[in-house]
């Protein structure tokens, strides 16, 4: 990925709250009373540097902590100390706490110590669902508002051009999806002007993720002010008023505002999916709301007991196909979702595992590595479905 070599000097942290999947998550299984259960081997890898592990003890998942204890160090230790131990601190998060929040905002802190777009990329691994790099670019996208910058005359194409022999690369998806973040705050939670901006990228999964981080930073911002871009005498609002091949990814977060709104009553947040019109848009609320309750599951059991509590049956398959692929895009792993494809009842796997071939193919360049990692499937046939996802007329991932 290249992006602008325009090296923008940002005086201090801009200061914006993220928030990601607003449910209610399970820690049952990392927080025992006050205390983070790091790993023997990460204590004994970081225990001699100990600032990483410092912090995700006195923080764990306060994300202003984080990014006030990582200012502090920079502050007092050598750039080489401060990289490093940045890198570590994402890692301890990413396997030890749900920490796309943190991330995020660990990410803009990065950014704004750099001061270096391309540098800052290169340090910003596929870890916490990419939210790293979704800080990253929201933070350069927004110095140029604070400089003053028209906002017609960004140029969006020289921040997330695509180098890679990968045309469904995963780093040019996370730096469109930041940059959607971005858009978002330049249009002042204006979604409709925002999104048009994202007419500028070629259609297909280019689109889909520049809009998806515009619509989630909507939900974010109304999480945390109980404002954006929504109408309260309208609740289907603004998914039912942008261009249709937006409405897709508007209401793959519009579920979560549902939530708020509904005081997290799982039935009643769908029947108001239900209620979308047109109808052809429901099965998309229904895939957001697979994304938000994946942090709510434990097993199988759990992932059905969810996503049936829909009336549409019809709509099931969407809701777990949106749980896979949350789960893979948070792990970075695919087995996570041969696993949970596999152990889906039949009229679900076909769904899903089409779901998992779309991230293969945006995880690896290599076909040889695609097919490989399809082979995974439990038989032959959905081998095939796996390597022959396509993303012809993808209208959400």
């Amino acid at each position: 990925m290249v992006v602008a070599k325009k090296k923008i000097i940002l005086a201090g942290i801009i200061a914006v709250v993220i928030a990601v999947l607003i449910s209610i998550a399970i820690f049952s299984d990392i927080i025992q009373g006050d205390t983070i259960l790091v790993s023997n081997e990460d204590f004994q890898l970081y225990s001699d540097k100990s600032y990483s592990l410092q912090i995700i003890q006195n923080c764990r998942d306060e994300m202003h902590c984080a990014v006030n204890a990582m200012q502090s160090i920079s502050e007092n230790e050598s750039k080489e100390k401060v990289i490093s131990t940045f890198q570590e601190l994402v890692s301890l998060y990413d396997k030890n706490l749900p920490c796309h929040e943190t991330a995020h905002h660990l990410g803009m802190w990065l950014y704004g110590y750099l001061n270096d777009v391309d540098k800052s990329l290169e340090l910003a691994q596929q870890q916490c669902g990419g939210s790293v790099y979704h800080g990253v670019i929201q933070n350069y996208i927004l110095t140029q508002k604070f400089q003053g910058t028209n906002l017609d005359d960004i140029e969006l194409h020289t921040i997330c051009e695509n180098e890679s022999e990968n045309p469904y690369s995963i780093d040019h998806w996370q730096c469109l999806h930041g940059l959607g973040h971005g858009l978002a705050q330049l249009y002042d939670y204006d979604t409709l002007d925002a999104v048009k901006r994202c007419d500028e990228f070629q259609e297909g999964i280019e689109q889909i993720s520049c809009s998806k981080g515009i619509f989630m930073q909507n939900v974010v911002h109304y999480f945390e002010t109980k404002k954006g871009d929504f109408n309260d005498s309208d609740k289907y609002y603004p998914c039912n008023a942008v261009d249709s091949k937006y409405s897709p990814t508007c209401y793959h977060y519009h579920v979560t505002y549902l939530g708020l709104i509904n005081d997290r009553k799982l039935k009643q947040t769908f029947d108001d999916c239900d209620g979308i019109v047109p109808e052809e848009m429901i099965k998309y609320c229904y895939y957001g709301f697979g994304r938000q309750l994946s942090s709510n599951i434990k097993s199988i059991d759990d992932a059905l007991f969810l996503c049936k509590a829909g009336k549409i049956s019809e709509y099931h398959k969407y809701c777990l196909t949106g749980m896979v692929m949350t789960l893979v895009n948070g792990n970075k792993n695919p087995d996570i979702g041969f696993s949970f494809c596999s152990h889906l009842s039949q009229e679900y796997k076909e769904s899903c595992y089409d779901g998992l071939g779309k991230w293969v193919k945006m995880l690896y360049s290599d076909n040889v590595k695609r097919d490989s990692e399809c082979t995974k499937a439990e038989n032959s046939e959905f081998v095939l479905v796996c390597r022959q996802a396509s993303f012809d007329g993808i209208k959400l991932l």
